[in-house]
């Protein structure tokens, strides 16, 4: 069961404030990433019931390119135990999008044309300080890039050349889970509605990987993060549809099935996320978390300052039965 809290506020300015997709929680601080931004990464600090932007403590990543005007496409950030802050691109193609006030065969081009930007493909690793909000901002040397492995995976390699939004490579989710990290794709989505997640051990060789996948009845992962047991999982539309979003608990094994399977997964459709509008469910925190409730937080593409929600969350009935 999903219900909702009392309504939080992010004060001050947010940059890209109606593009924001990652949240992540760490101490009394916040941090936010938009899909929009080329390098940026905003942190804010609680106070009382609402969180406010503290320009002094704003990270910038370094890339060491000369892909200027580029945007990064921040589409997921997670910390792991020990402060660990990663922070990945979508790792996508796009087709630009038609636009009603310009004529037919612009349009016609427009439509024509998918765009290739190289900074999306990289994942980012610096350390926060959950006393103080700083950071070791990366030096571009913690910087990883998964193309060349997804291109030459035997199954993702097929949709490196597909634009995101049309069932392409595009990622949306990331998760720490000690020295691994769930690296949770929006698209593809497989037959049998199969979605995948890239398990990378040890982040300095992520061409040492596993795919395992999840099963989210057609939708793709628009985020996740780490809990006690497992993960969390927004799941929405993979392309432009209108799909409701929902929220998964998910222990982290792989869903595909096997009569010689040892471990079967714990799968769980724990409810819908509301939305307003067009508005898009794109990042979760998770702040705090009891033996039968998770107090989250929702952020959302499309609304002023991401229109932060606090939910809480009611454990699937397996955790009440142990």
């Amino acid at each position: 069961m999903i219900k909702e809290l009392a309504s939080v506020e992010f004060y001050g300015t947010i940059e890209h404030n109606e593009d924001i997709s990652a949240v992540v929680s760490f101490g009394n601080f916040l941090a936010i990433g938009s899909d929009e931004s080329e390098r940026k990464i905003q942190v804010l600090e609680k106070c009382h019931d609402s969180y406010h932007v503290r320009n002094d403590l704003t990270i910038e990543l370094t890339v060491l390119d000369k892909n200027e005007g580029q945007e990064i496409d921040i589409e997921g950030m997670s910390i792991s135990n020990d402060h660990t802050l990663f922070v990945i691109g979508s790792h996508s193609l796009k087709r630009s999008k038609v636009k009603a006030e310009k004529t037919y065969q612009k349009n016609r081009d427009r439509f024509a044309k998918v765009i290739s930007e190289e900074r999306k493909n990289k994942i980012f690793k610096l350390t926060l300080d959950p006393q103080t909000g700083e950071s070791q901002t990366t030096d571009g040397k913690e910087t990883i890039n998964l193309k060349q492995i997804i291109k030459n995976d035997p199954i993702l390699g097929r949709f490196t050349a597909i634009p995101s939004k049309e069932n392409g490579i595009d990622i949306e989710g990331i998760a720490a889970d000690g020295n691994s990290l769930y690296i949770g794709f929006r698209g593809p989505v497989l037959r049998q509605n199969y979605v995948p997640v890239m398990v990378i051990e040890d982040y300095h060789h992520p061409e040492q990987y596993e795919l395992r996948f999840v099963n989210l009845q057609g939708n793709g992962i628009r985020d996740l993060t780490k809990v006690k047991d497992g993960f969390l999982i927004i799941a929405g539309a993979a392309g432009d549809a209108l799909n409701p979003y929902q929220l998964y608990f998910w222990d982290g094994v792989d869903t595909i099935p096997g009569n010689d399977k040892p471990q079967q997964a714990q799968l769980n459709l724990l409810g819908e996320i509301p939305t307003l509008n067009d508005a898009k469910a794109e990042g979760i925190a998770v702040l705090s978390e009891t033996n039968s409730t998770y107090k989250i937080m929702i952020v959302y593409d499309g609304l002023p300052n991401g229109a932060p929600k606090l939910l809480q969350i009611t454990k699937p009935a397996i955790f009440n039965e142990q």
